[in-house]
């Protein structure tokens, strides 16, 4: 009993898994990115759009994510690799309502990019992340090229910033 028990909850969370997408959000692929005005780290309001001047990634995170914390990792690794002047790399902290989680996260991390505090209900219901790590790739147009809702290998990585960067 106790297994046909496990099994038939698996079932059901798979099912929901496959019927819903695992980020349901208002951003499409091909349409300009959403963009706001946000506080950073030092809660300074902030045009995230004035940012977006060459392709972009858009990391959505929080602090409370560990497999974001590895995410990190990669980005601050491609941002070496492919250079911030062809890359830009933007953050999101979905759980930050202030820069005091927003800087406590760039140092307990050690990254330089820009970081926002994302847990606002303009920009929640925006962008519609209902989990974390997501990655939006944006073309020089600020149009959105490529969503991922997952966790990420660097090569993949590697591969959707070549993409978007040529």
């Amino acid at each position: 009993m106790t297994v046909r028990l496990y099994i038939t909850a698996l079932l059901l969370l798979l099912s929901i898994f496959i019927a819903v997408p695992a980020y349901a959000v208002s951003m499409k692929e091909g349409q300009a990115f959403p963009v706001f005005t946000m506080a950073d780290e030092n809660d300074k309001m902030v045009d995230v759009g004035q940012l977006i001047d060459r392709p972009t990634i858009v990391y959505f995170t929080h602090n409370s994510c560990h497999y974001c914390t590895q995410v990190i990792a990669l980005l601050k690794r491609a941002e070496a690799k492919f250079g911030a002047k062809t890359i830009g790399i933007i953050g999101i902290n979905v759980m930050a309502k202030d820069g005091k989680m927003v800087r406590r996260y760039k140092r307990d991390l050690g990254f330089q990019f820009p970081m926002f505090a994302g847990n606002r209900e303009d920009v929640l219901s925006t962008y519609k992340i209902n989990y974390v790590p997501v990655l939006v790739f944006i073309d020089s147009e600020k149009r959105v090229k490529k969503i991922i809702g997952h966790y990420i290998h660097e090569d993949e990585l590697h591969g959707y910033i070549r993409e978007v960067i040529k």
